[in-house]
């Protein structure tokens, strides 16, 4: 354990002029410790029109590959004194960051595959009894020092981790930009209007050579997993995946809602969509881009997915839904447009390429 991972106990002034205590720590490697702190996230995310339950959460954490219970950083309050050692370990859990280990591909053509270490920051969160006494920032700074003396691996001096990125709401940025001296990196995104009579359900088409059915785990892996480095990892700043990654975090977050794309039984492109409100965004997708196959895979990878989720998929149908996609990937279809249709594919290519109406598009970047 580094110096970083000690606990500390913190005594805060309230309204009042009192004083009470708090007892800064990592979670330990026992069940019970990481159960009372997902019922604890889950009960301050109760506010949302969704909310979390503790299985949510218990989730993210156990099928984490580097999952690591110390870095789970947590602030205990002990009223009664500040070396109850008793209160410190089973007293109430009332604020929570947690540092993910990860590693980044550095993308671009002159990258050379290389990575580097990350540390992401999230589960962000205080009882609302605990609020406005100034919790998050200690366990945020706390969680900073850590990252920049432990490497991904979890030794410490050996440099630390390279970066650290959060995704944080708009009213949260100056905090953290103050407290931590994160940035706001925006990223690109695109609404789009997709006409369901456009799109292809059938899971065959006729031939045998295309297929389309869902992911099977953990025989899909290193399929999957080779398509996400060439179509992601060497073009862009993104976490690399890991066979472990795949099969345990991936399969569990996306499970059935995950397809494939099949050419003569090898896999050409994966897609996982989720309904967001009045709308649907595309949380997964990648494709062989050598072979010119990502207008022509949406196409019918998006006609099972949102058949899969109960829209009426078929010819005759009048309905338009919105797809919230990756900028880039419209830039890939474009230039994929340009390349021309390759032969293999088939006739109906210029077709897949008109999917979406680039006059209707509308830049929603987050």
């Amino acid at each position: 354990m580094t110096t970083a991972l000690n606990p500390s106990t913190h005594i805060i002034t309230l309204k009042e002029n009192s004083t009470t205590h708090y007892h800064l720590r990592g979670l330990r490697q026992q069940q019970h410790d990481i159960q009372r702190w997902t019922q604890f996230c889950a009960s301050v995310f109760a506010y949302k029109p969704s909310p979390p339950p503790p299985e949510y959460f218990a989730r993210h954490f156990y099928n984490d590959p580097r999952c690591d219970a110390s870095l789970v950083r947590v602030m205990i309050h002990c009223p009664n004194a500040a070396n109850d050692e008793a209160q410190k370990m089973t007293g109430e859990i009332v604020s929570s960051v947690r540092i993910f280990r990860r590693t980044l591909s550095t993308g671009g053509s002159n990258s050379g595959g290389a990575t580097i270490e990350a540390g992401g920051i999230g589960e962000v969160c205080t009882s609302p009894d605990h609020q406005r006494r100034g919790l998050s920032k200690i366990l945020l700074k706390d969680a900073i020092n850590i990252m920049s003396t432990t490497s991904c691996d979890g030794v410490g001096d050996s440099g630390g981790m390279s970066c650290s990125l959060l995704h944080a709401n708009p009213e949260f940025r100056p905090v953290y930009n103050k407290v931590g001296g994160y940035e706001c990196v925006p990223s690109k995104w695109s609404l789009v209007p997709i006409e369901l009579n456009k799109l292809v359900i059938n899971s065959t088409d006729g031939t045998n050579k295309w297929t389309t059915r869902q992911a099977i785990f953990p025989q899909d892996v290193s399929q999957l997993k080779a398509l996400h480095t060439e179509y992601s990892e060497k073009r862009l700043i993104t976490i690399t995946r890991s066979t472990e990654y795949w099969t345990n975090y991936v399969s569990a977050e996306l499970g059935e809602s995950l397809w494939v794309l099949e050419d003569n039984a090898s896999i050409v492109a994966w897609l996982s969509i989720r309904k967001r409100g009045d709308r649907y965004q595309l949380r997964e997708f990648g494709a062989d881009s050598i072979s010119n196959v990502i207008s022509f895979a949406l196409k019918r990878l998006l006609g099972v997915a949102l058949q899969q989720i109960g829209e009426d998929v078929h010819v005759d149908s009048e309905k338009k839904v919105s797809l919230l996609l990756p900028t880039f990937i419209l830039s890939d279809m474009q230039q994929e447009k340009m390349n021309g249709a390759n032969n293999e594919v088939g006739s109906n290519h210029e077709d897949d390429c008109l999917l979406f109406d680039n006059g209707n598009v509308i830049e929603e970047n987050d």
